[in-house]
């Protein structure tokens, strides 16, 4: 699919992918049973994954409110961040390389890693379904619904 969009594009044209990120992440030691969701991005075309850069730190309720606002402060959360992609995304953008060349470039995101529980916040499906297809949870082999 990367190949038919390339082609699309006029010579000396890039595509830069960019990859959305995040897993929960515990805080316990200073401030007792608390956790929060890190949201990082890189872009695809780097050699080495060092390129990694929080761009928000979101805190997690363990007794908040009802999982529905949890679910809309997290889109809410993630549109504010997101929004400074918007206007590159539409148009293009001038890359200042490393071989001194200015080159003419799309950001495009292309995936956005998560594990399961973020995937449900992200796609705003119920624990414990399938956020691809519909999957019965008691059809997969493994699954305990009580493992949130």
């Amino acid at each position: 699919m990367a190949d038919i969009f390339h082609e699309s594009l006029p010579d000396g044209f890039r595509v830069i992918p960019v990859i959305l990120g995040s897993d929960k992440i515990m805080l316990s030691i200073l401030s007792g049973n608390k956790s929060a969701l890190p949201v990082y991005l890189s872009i695809g075309n780097l050699f080495k994954s060092n390129g990694l850069i929080l761009i928000g730190l979101l805190p997690r309720c363990p007794n908040g409110p009802n999982i529905y606002t949890i679910k809309i402060a997290y889109q809410e959360s993630m549109t504010t961040m997101l929004r400074t992609l918007e206007e590159p995304v539409k148009s293009e953008i001038k890359v200042h390389c490393a071989d001194g060349r200015t080159r003419h470039a799309y950001l495009r995101i292309a995936s956005f890693l998560a594990d399961y529980p973020e995937q449900c916040n992200i796609t705003g499906i119920k624990y414990g379904w399938c956020p691809h297809g519909e999957i019965d949870p008691d059809n997969i082999p493994g699954f305990n619904r009580r493992s949130r």
